[in-house]
C-alpha cells in the first residue's frame, strides 16, 4: 500500500499540532515510526500487522510518501481503515488502490472523514503453478481516471464555467483543446516526478481558478476575450490535482514503470471529460437561444460558481 502527504499533512496525521512540528529532519524519525499506523486491515475481526514498512521523503514540496506491505490473507472479506483522515481537515480524501500479487489493479476507492473505511471481498489468489508475470491494469486506471473526472466536482466547475458565456461552438474548440492539452501536460508531468505540487498548494489554487472564471463572467459581460487563456494557464493546476491521484495509484514515483498508467489514466480523464462537455454543450445549444437565459441565468449560474470558488479556496486554507 501506497499513501502520499505533505509534511504538514503527515504531522496532522500522527495527531500533533502544527506548533509542535520541528524541522524536516527532526521529524523523520516520529514520522518513519507512525508508518505501520497509517492504514489499518483487518479480516474476519482480526487486524494485521505490517511485514514490512518504508518511508520515502520527498522534499518540503514533494512531502511524504508511506508505504506498507502485508502478507495476503485468505480469501474473503478484507476490511481497509484509513483513521488518520479524522485528524485532517474535512476536504482531505484518501485514494485506495488495491491490486493483487500480479499487481493487477481490484479497486479503487476515495475514502473521507465521512466515510474512512472499505470492505473488499478478496478472491483466492492465482494457481502457483500458472505462471504470470506482473502487469499494470490498463482497464483500472482508465476506470480510475473516468472516477477521478466525474467526481472532480471542482474541475467540471471550472471547465462550465469556461463555455457557460461562449456564443458559438467555434469559440468554444480553443478553450477545450487548451484546458485538455494544460492539465495533461502538468499531469504527466507530475507523474513522472519531472514537476510537483503538492495538495496543500494544488487545492487551493484550483478552487481559485474556479472564483476567478466565476468573477470574470459577472464582469464582462457578452463576450469575453482570452478565455483560452484562462483555459491554459489554470488548466496547468488542475494537471497537478490529477496527478495527485495518479501518484498514489501508479507503481512507482515515477520513470518508465509510470507511463503505461499514465496514458491509460489520462485517457480515462479525457473520456469523462467528454462525457461531461456532450451533456453540457446539448443544454448550451438548446438554452442558448433564449433571451431569458443569457439576461438572467448565465450571471446567476456565474454568481454561484464564484460563491463556491470563494467557499472551497476558504475550506482549503482558513477553515483547514
Amino acid at each position: 500500500m501506497t499513501v502520499g502527504m505533505d509534511l504538514e499533512s503527515a504531522w496532522l496525521a500522527m495527531g500533533e499540532s502544527l506548533e509542535s512540528a520541528p524541522n524536516v529532519e527532526g521529524s523523520m524519525p516520529r514520522v518513519r515510526k507512525y508508518a505501520a499506523e497509517v492504514y489499518r486491515l483487518s479480516t474476519g475481526g482480526r487486524v494485521l500487522a505490517p511485514s514490512e514498512t518504508d518511508v520515502d521523503f520527498r522534499g518540503a514540496e514533494g512531502g511524504v510518501v508511506f508505504r506498507l506491505v502485508f502478507a495476503r490473507p485468505a480469501a474473503g472479506p478484507l476490511r481497509f481503515d484509513a483513521p488518520y483522515l479524522a485528524r485532517l481537515p474535512s476536504y482531505h480524501e484518501a485514494d485506495l488502490v488495491v491490486r493483487n500479487e500480479m499487481n493487477k489493479l481490484l479497486r479503487g476507492e476515495t475514502l473521507t472523514a465521512a466515510k474512512p473505511w472499505v470492505v473488499l471481498q478478496l478472491p483466492s489468489p492465482a494457481p502457483a503453478s500458472v505462471p504470470s508475470r506482473p502487469t499494470v491494469s490498463f482497464w483500472g486506471f482508465l476506470k480510475l481516471g473516468i472516477k477521478q473526472m466525474l467526481t472532480g466536482y471542482d474541475h467540471i466547475l471550472f471547465l462550465c464555467a469556461l463555455l457557460l458565456v461562449c456564443r458559438s461552438f467555434s469559440s468554444m474548440i480553443p478553450i477545450i483543446l487548451c484546458f485538455t492539452l494544460a492539465h495533461s501536460l502538468t499531469l504527466a508531468l507530475s507523474a513522472l516526478n519531472v514537476v510537483t505540487v503538492s495538495n496543500r498548494v494544488a487545492g487551493p489554487l484550483i478552487a481559485v481558478s474556479v472564483a476567478l472564471v466565476g468573477l470574470d463572467n459577472l464582469m464582462r459581460r457578452g463576450r469575453p476575450s482570452g478565455r483560452w487563456l484562462l483555459a491554459l494557464a489554470f488548466g496547468l493546476i488542475h494537471g497537478f490535482g490529477f496527478a495527485n491521484v495518479l501518484r498514489v495509484a501508479g507503481p512507482s514515483a515515477g520513470g518508465t514503470s509510470m507511463i503505461r498508467p499514465l496514458l491509460s489514466f489520462n485517457l480515462g480523464v479525457e473520456l469523462g471529460q467528454f462525457a461531461v462537455l456532450v451533456i453540457l454543450l446539448l443544454v448550451l445549444w438548446r438554452l442558448r437561444p433564449r433571451p431569458a437565459f443569457v439576461r438572467y441565468w448565465v450571471p446567476a449560474i456565474s454568481a454561484v460558481v464564484l460563491l463556491l470558488g470563494v467557499f472551497w479556496v476558504l475550506q482549503r486554507t482558513v477553515l483547514a
